[in-house]
């Protein structure tokens, strides 16, 4: 038998070294439970000075729960985005970090809106999964746990969706329910009634969604229109822990113009379709008018029918002048590319 020379010894040993470690490598890739994952919660905040401290406790608390039950190497942040808000809430958060260096604070120059806030929030988050959610306690941090159960098996988004709409009035309530009926017919992207931006997702999915750079953001359909695996947790409805919602019922409205415009034609193709409807039946009945003046001899006077006439076509005309204004006015300012917000501070 040929004697292994020194050399050659260590080469083998040199090679097993290296097998060994691709296979620790490999094996922790595979097994998310034996890595460190970093856990960035995005907050945007606009006037919630009263809550945050109990909101930290709170999802505080839940983090520790998670290292200790479920994933021992989890690492966490906290990513606030202070809206251009009116009370401490950037005061708050300062001495919040003072406490912890895992909480960030991101303090916009003014109000730039939610959509902005939550866009701001992903491109500051360095997190392996990212949760969005509400400083107000409405999104109960508890579900945060499942979350994480959720996506160390395997899910890439994982969102939650009130069971019901107790504590809403009933006219905000129906008006919700009509806008995703309405929505899901006009649009090739669905979205559930009732689900909430409340969610855990993989960074690969906030770094799509970073990718699409509208200015007009649809939140709630962009996390829809990206794909990928997805789980839905429901949840009962928890009221505010403090303080007064901002979403009044004309932000809603707006809100939902938004999303009718930003993810979907359709409006402008009804638009298209009532024009020729009244333009046919003006031909229609234009040509009644003719052929009986011409048979009959009938000269009808009609002030009061034509007047109506006259206004009924006007008002179907603004209509689809307001619709087509929409959309260009969308264009007009996306064409300008002014940034989404602008950035007073960071910490």
């Amino acid at each position: 038998m040929k004697p292994i020379s020194e050399r050659e010894r260590e080469s083998k040993s040199e090679n097993l070294d290296e097998f060994s470690q691709n296979l620790e490598q490999n094996f922790t890739q595979n097994n998310p439970q034996n890595s460190t994952k970093l856990l960035s919660i995005v907050v945007p905040c606009y006037n919630e000075e009263l809550v945050l401290d109990e909101f930290y406790k709170v999802t505080l608390g839940v983090l520790k729960q998670i290292q200790n039950e479920i994933l021992s190497n989890l690492e966490y942040e906290f990513v606030f985005v202070d809206d251009g808000s009116r009370d401490n809430t950037a005061e708050k958060i300062k001495e919040l970090h003072e406490k912890d260096s895992a909480v960030h604070l991101v303090k916009f120059s003014r109000n730039f809106g939610k959509e902005a806030a939550i866009l701001a929030g992903f491109k500051q988050a360095r997190g392996d999964m990212v949760v969005l959610m509400d400083a107000d306690l409405q999104d109960p941090p508890s579900l945060i746990s499942e979350m994480v159960k959720s996506y160390l098996d395997g899910y890439k988004i994982v969102y939650s969706k009130r069971k019901d709409r107790v504590g809403e009035g009933y006219v905000k309530s129906k008006f919700s329910e009509a806008f995703y009926q309405i929505f899901n017919r006009i649009s090739g992207v669905k979205i559930e009634s009732g689900v909430r931006d409340y969610r855990l997702m993989d960074k690969s999915v906030v770094a799509e969604l970073l990718k699409m750079n509208e200015y007009h953001r649809f939140s709630k359909s962009m996390f829809a229109w990206v794909g990928f695996k997805k789980k839905c947790l429901e949840f009962d409805h928890e009221p505010r822990v403090a303080g007064e919602t901002s979403w009044s019922f004309k932000k809603l409205f707006n809100y939902a113009v938004e999303g009718f415009v930003s993810f979907s034609t359709a409006p402008l193709r009804f638009a298209f379709i009532i024009g020729f409807l009244v333009s046919a039946f003006a031909f229609i009945y234009g040509a009644y008018v003719i052929l009986r003046t011409l048979i009959f001899g009938v000269n009808l006077s009609g002030w009061a029918s034509t007047i109506v006439i006259i206004l009924f076509l006007g008002g179907i005309q603004l209509i689809v002048l307001g619709v087509i204004g929409e959309y260009i006015a969308r264009i007009y300012e996306q064409v300008k590319n002014r940034p989404h917000f602008i950035i007073e501070e960071i910490i």
